[in-house]
């Protein structure tokens, strides 16, 4: 950029800008010098201004204050000599405790500066932070491309935005709160499959926990709580997140479904669940409660006991002595049957179904999971896995290949759920084949 300033007799001072800016003149009649000086200044700073225009990209919050867990928009402008080719990205970065997220599609403009058409895209962000006090945006670095006019060469672009600066308030009396969010108005449903009440030992009950909230984020709503009482078994599941946006306007949605494994009889309840939300158009604290929920778990019914008759306690010993008396004399014979029905007792799948059990006791995942691959090519065709035995398996294979595999895995639910479920399914009986006999 260049600048020449004559000062002559009728006081004309002419600027010449370049970087493709036109030439212009400012004339006026014999000043004194101190004026003179003045118009000097003022042309400087028309340099500056026209240069600041020109930088590729700005940042901007209308508000740069927010509640905790209330949606803060800022906004990006890129600016070009021509027009912009393709998509820009943005590398969004990672602050603790906060969500950013990109809204909508950017808005394209232009304009005209010293004669030259300038081209403007301005995207627009929304973040949701829980971590109140002085938050700052790093730089965010930006690529993108563009042509010289319409028609010339793609040219790729690398920038950085400048730094913005956020005071983020936490609102009075939400001290003792941890996740707390900012809304006009927070919806909260639940559905159960089935419905609570009476239940048995192994039982399985899905609970879904729906939010929605105005100008919100989904993935900036509450988590449900995965606590669970003593003698049930909690499994969450992965939260399903809906955002819908119109018109500049947040609903956001978040969709989560709980199972329960009940393990033991008993009364069992699940304590009720409280939904926390500051409202700022009445700057008060709101909430939603879920209402505890109880289960009556009846104690399995005991084995009869057997007649202590004194006929009774002999009979074990007549048994004894005639089995001992016939084994001698049919000593080769009991030999091939005694083999015969081990083999008829001792099927592949029951060896399978031992060598799981105790991989369980060894709490080993890694033997499990084999033996449990194992046990499945032999099991019987007609055998149907219950949804306790499923959760157990389910979660012995996250143990193996979940993100977060846990040090202290025990196989007991897994070797208590299969072993309840063959005791029920008798795996000994003879599968019945489908087709007919070869050779009637």
């Amino acid at each position: 950029m260049k600048m020449k300033i004559f000062l002559q007799k009728e006081t004309k001072i002419t600027k010449e800008i370049g970087d493709g800016c036109s030439p212009y003149s400012i004339t006026s009649f014999p000043l004194f010098p101190s004026v003179k000086i003045l118009y000097v200044f003022f042309a400087f700073l028309s340099i500056i201004s026209v240069k600041a225009e020109q930088a590729p990209a700005t940042i901007s919050a209308p508000n740069t204050k927010a509640w905790v867990g209330q949606r803060l928009p800022f906004f990006i402008e890129l600016h070009t000599n021509g027009s912009f080719d393709g998509s820009p990205t943005f590398s969004i970065p990672q602050i603790p405790g906060t969500v950013i997220l990109k809204v909508g599609n950017p808005v394209v403009s232009s304009r005209q500066i010293d004669g030259k058409d300038r081209f403007t895209q301005r995207h627009e962000f929304a973040l949701f932070s829980q971590r109140d006090g002085t938050l700052e945006i790093p730089a965010i670095p930006i690529r993108f491309s563009s042509r010289d006019g319409f028609t010339g060469p793609v040219t790729e672009t690398d920038v950085k935005s400048e730094a913005l600066t956020l005071n983020i308030q936490r609102p009075p009396g939400s001290d003792d709160i941890g996740f707390l969010i900012t809304t006009d108005s927070l919806e909260i449903t639940e559905t159960w499959e089935p419905e609570p009440g009476s239940a048995e030992v192994g039982a399985v009950f899905k609970r879904t926990i729906t939010q929605r909230a105005a100008e919100m984020t989904g993935m900036a709503l509450a988590p449900a709580p995965t606590q669970a009482p003593e003698g049930t078994r909690l499994y969450p599941g992965r939260p399903e997140v809906t955002d819908k946006t119109e018109r500049g306007d947040f609903l956001g949605e978040r969709r989560e479904t709980i199972t329960y494994l009940i393990e033991k009889p008993g009364t069992i309840t699940l304590p009720e669940i409280t939904f926390n939300w500051w409202n700022p158009a009445t700057e008060k604290l709101e909430s939603k409660t879920l209402p505890a929920v109880s289960f009556e778990v009846p104690a399995p019914p005991a084995a009869a006991g057997s007649s202590s008759s004194t006929s009774t306690r002999l009979w074990p010993w007549l048994l004894a002595i005639a089995f001992i008396a016939i084994a001698v004399w049919q000593r080769k014979n009991l030999a091939a049957l005694a083999l015969q029905a081990w083999k008829a007792l001792n099927p592949p799948h029951r060896i399978a179904a031992r060598k799981l059990l105790r991989a369980c006791h060894a709490n080993d995942a890694a033997q499990v999971s084999a033996a449990w691959s194992a046990w499945l090519v032999t099991k019987p065709a007609t055998f149907q896995s219950t949804p306790e035995l499923q959760l157990a398996v389910l979660d012995m294979q996250s143990q193996l290949f979940g993100p977060a595999p846990s040090s202290d895995w025990q196989g007991k639910d897994l070797a208590r759920a299969f072993s309840r479920q063959t005791l029920a399914f008798p795996l000994n009986k003879r599968e019945v084949s489908p087709l007919p006999p070869l050779n009637p």
